[in-house]
């Protein structure tokens, strides 16, 4: 699988390829694959997991090939679906209750789910960046929704303790994310 030529090589196989030409999309996806699985290492630690996700992007863009309009690089499409992929999986592998809110609030467009994925991720990089400790207190507050006081119960330390730690997560998290 080589590199392509020029664009006009990069559109010949996107039009095949929309038209269920798998020879096309192999060759397509061939210059594009290093990239793809580059960007999800940059937010996914757990080999199996990049590879799922690497296979999840290829399914979707795969099925939207039809309705790849151009109105962007094809590469800035891929990663935007990459992108997707990633934060479904933090979404999975966290439970966070996204899809609750698009239920709810169906008036959201496309563009406002997608800038909620990209938060997500921030959110999760931000998590990333405090000590194992700060992301178990993040984890027993916001995804088991403990009480500080059940929280103080589990890792046996005064529930004043607990508070103020949490007071300086949420400080370290609020910089980490202004900077994003």
């Amino acid at each position: 699988m080589g590199l392509l030529s020029d664009s006009h090589d990069e559109s010949i196989l996107i039009s095949k390829a929309a038209k269920g030409d798998n020879n096309a999309f192999e060759l397509l996806m061939g210059t594009h694959l290093k990239v793809i699985y580059n960007y999800i290492c940059l937010h996914v630690s757990g080999e199996e997991d990049v590879k799922d996700i690497v296979q999840e992007t290829m399914l979707a863009v795969w099925s939207g090939m039809k309705s790849f309009s151009g109105k962007s690089a094809f590469r800035t499409w891929i990663l935007g679906i990459t992108r997707r992929k990633i934060s479904d999986f933090y979404r999975r592998k966290y439970q966070f209750s996204t899809v609750s809110i698009y239920e709810e609030e169906a008036s959201l467009t496309a563009d406002d789910r997608f800038d909620d994925s990209v938060n997500a991720i921030d959110v999760k990089s931000a998590i990333a960046s405090l000590s194992s400790e700060e992301q178990e207190l993040v984890f027993l507050a916001f995804n088991a929704e403990l009480t500080y006081q059940e929280i103080s119960d589990i890792i046996q330390v005064p529930v004043g303790t607990v508070k103020s730690r949490m007071h300086n997560i949420k400080s370290k998290l609020r910089k980490h994310l202004e900077k994003e």
